[in-house]
């Protein structure tokens, strides 16, 4: 009889153990799943992740402060999320959406849309558009006056790895040279010390481009188009729908505008 009352407790006491590990692992499941949306609200802090791309994110080398559209845009979000403080995140092009994935950070800003991006993390509604096309030097403007003219043997095209520019710069420009750099300021060098003779990229940057390098110019047209939004993790449809939420409040009030217009750029642009 005993024997059969210890089996009774035995049965009840393991079934009791796993129904506490079900909710436990339930609740483990929950925690996991928690929307960004929440665990920034949760714990005050936004963390962004970025790389250098002028005119929307600058690093000021004495201070290693950032400015351009991309923080002025981020600074408007944590405003709108709370208040909340911004941990910048540096990483690169070519590493966003892996970072995104890592959970090193939250958000990036801005990330052009691609197919092989769109696989690993998840896209806003854009906030610019913009064409994509090179920069040369005048001095070479009656040599590449169009697309066709670029996409030559020995001629080399400069490009930053792992932007959205170089994605169609490999599937259109069979013939030229495509020459990758890490970092975006290396690459615009390359085009002003003549170690390339075009520099492929999106319109806004390019125009930024010239101001500091006046012997420049953009070939007329767009080979590409590029769509700018903000990137987060993906299946956070929680952020997600927020955040769309957000940049059409910025478009309706007129904010992403002005802030686009601080650094001379417009919501659609393309040098037609």
């Amino acid at each position: 009889m005993r024997r059969k009352e210890w089996m009774g407790m035995g049965s009840i006491l393991a079934l009791t153990v796993c129904v506490c590990i079900i909710l436990w692992a339930g609740s483990f499941a929950i925690a996991q799943q928690e929307s960004a949306l929440h665990r920034i609200q949760r714990t005050g802090v936004l963390r962004v992740g970025w790389a250098l791309w002028f005119p929307w994110m600058r690093m000021d080398e004495k201070t290693k402060k950032l400015s351009g559209i991309g923080p002025d845009v981020m600074e408007e979000l944590a405003k709108a999320l709370g208040d909340v403080k911004i941990e910048w995140v540096a990483d690169s092009w070519s590493t966003f959406p892996a970072g995104l994935q890592a959970n090193k950070f939250d958000i990036t800003y801005p990330l052009g849309i691609t197919l092989p991006r769109a696989l690993a993390c998840d896209f806003t509604d854009d906030t610019v558009r913009e064409g994509m096309t090179f920069l040369i030097k005048k001095k070479n403007a009656s040599r590449f006056k169009t697309f066709e003219d670029v996409d030559q043997p020995g001629v080399k095209i400069s490009s930053t790895l792992g932007v959205n520019t170089d994605l169609y710069l490999t599937a259109l420009f069979k013939k030229a040279e495509i020459i990758r750099f890490k970092l975006t300021p290396e690459t615009l060098m390359a085009l002003v010390l003549d170690k390339v003779d075009a520099y492929g990229g999106c319109v806004g940057a390019l125009m930024d481009a010239m101001k500091a390098h006046p012997d420049t110019t953009m070939i007329k047209g767009s080979f590409a188009l590029a769509k700018n939004c903000m990137a987060i993790k993906q299946g956070d449809q929680i952020f997600l729908n927020w955040l769309n939420l957000f940049i059409a409040d910025m478009k309706e009030t007129k904010t992403l505008d002005r802030i686009l217009q601080k650094y001379g750029l417009k919501r659609e642009m393309f040098n037609k």
